[in-house]
């Protein structure tokens, strides 16, 4: 079983995020809450103190599998559904000066074949066969 960090008592080491070295390090437990879990610790590496950045702990479902574990297949979004429902459109070759819109077909030079699923400024999401891609678009 492993131990709980949240409740390591005061004067005690633990590992967790630093929030100005940007990384996993070793600190020293400073202050807890009220309920006993870990409030501030102080950085032995760069000397700062701050508030405590807990883990995040999996989510489980109702049924013990864990949420992350669950992949979410939207069919309408798959590549194969998408390439067969447009196979009408010829595709266009891929330029990250010209603008797209949704459903549009497009060949690339390294991903091959894709369809076009989302567009914002600049920026569009295209599935291909081995998954989907951000590429730029409509830049001059």
């Amino acid at each position: 079983m492993e131990k709980d960090k949240d409740r390591t008592p005061v004067a005690q080491d633990v590992i967790t995020m630093c929030t100005r070295c940007k990384m996993e390090l070793n600190h020293i437990v400073v202050a807890h809450n009220i309920e006993g879990i870990v409030e501030r610790v102080k950085c032995y590496t760069c000397g700062s103190e701050h508030k405590y950045r807990r883990t995040k702990k999996a989510s489980v479902s109702r049924n013990g599998v864990k949420r992350s574990a669950i992949k979410r297949n939207d069919p309408g979004k798959d590549y194969q559904v998408l390439i067969e429902r447009l196979a009408d459109k010829t595709p266009v070759p891929y330029n990250m000066s010209e603008s797209y819109n949704n459903d549009d077909v497009i060949a690339h030079s390294t991903f091959g074949k894709g369809v076009v699923i989302h567009t914002s400024v600049q920026k569009m999401d295209v599935i291909f066969a081995e998954g989907s891609r951000t590429l730029a678009m409509d830049r001059k």
